[in-house]
């Protein structure tokens, strides 16, 4: 009588059960975790992009509203939020005419940058702009526009400055990560107006900061913004400077601008 021996040992069984095991892990930890990072990844740089603008919508509400606090709750994740005064971050603005009626109007801003280690971007608010800035290419773009507008009514053109520093007799550096609070409060602001009735050219320059970790700047945001034909009536001629995106400063125009009006507001940052 033959015995037929078709049994497989359960050795083999379990050692085969284990190979598909090890091989899901190692799929999984391959491709599935790396794609995983990269989502948590984009959902801070998101967050950050709706928090910065939930910020500029605070210093509106503290230049134009006349309101004396705002407090804001946040989470920063995936990188540092840092606040730069006007001493540790040096791009400026200079605004002219060409008959010198403004004679060299010059501002320097401060900067709340927040920066994203795994994605290696910048996204700042500068000057009442939130602008967002890839390490890896050049060029820069706004989230949020500032509040600069043109009265073609009269002729009018509105520049609002917005500086941001710390509190007085605080570090002008402040830096924060995890959960926190931004506290801000409007401690000064002052409006000049400038008559340009001829209509002479106007000048406006951006200046960026040649120490920064990014020596180009938020140079070409700020171009695409004044070039935009819905801001300002056609845009501004912005070919007189040089190119933003090798770190030139970038110098816009606009002819037939009567009155000027700047207002200056600064912002201390008490806590972050």
């Amino acid at each position: 009588m033959e015995v037929k021996r078709e049994a497989v040992s359960e050795s083999i069984g379990y050692l085969i059960i284990f190979s598909l095991v090890l091989t899901g892990i190692g799929l999984i930890t391959l491709y599935g975790y790396p794609l995983l990072m990269q989502q948590q990844s984009s959902a801070n740089v998101r967050n950050m992009e709706q928090t910065m603008i939930v910020l500029q919508n605070d210093i509106k509400s503290l230049s134009y509203k006349l309101a004396n606090f705002k407090e804001t709750s946040l989470r920063v994740s995936g990188g540092s939020l840092s606040l730069l005064g006007p001493v540790y971050t040096l791009q400026q603005f200079d605004i002219w005419t060409s008959d010198l009626g403004i004679n060299h109007y010059r501002f320097s801003p401060g900067e709340l940058r927040y920066f994203s280690t795994n994605d290696n971007l910048f996204i700042t608010l500068e000057n009442g702009a939130a602008i967002e800035k890839p390490l890896a290419t050049n060029g820069s773009f706004m989230l949020a526009d500032p509040r600069w507008y043109l009265d073609n009514s009269t002729s009018t053109l509105v520049i609002n400055l917005m500086n941001l520093s710390a509190a007085p007799g605080s570090a002008q550096v402040l830096s924060q990560t995890g959960v926190g609070t931004v506290r801000m409060r409007l401690i000064n602001s002052n409006v000049t107006a400038y008559s340009n009735a001829a209509g002479n050219m106007v000048h406006i320059r951006y200046t960026p900061d040649p120490k920064n970790i990014t020596p180009e700047g938020y140079g070409f945001a700020w171009k695409t913004y004044l070039t935009n034909p819905n801001n300002f009536d056609g845009g501004m001629d912005c070919s007189w400077g040089g190119n933003p995106l090798l770190g030139q400063p970038l110098e816009c125009t606009k002819a037939g601008v009567r009155n000027i009006i700047i207002k200056e507001y600064d912002v201390a940052i008490e806590t972050l």
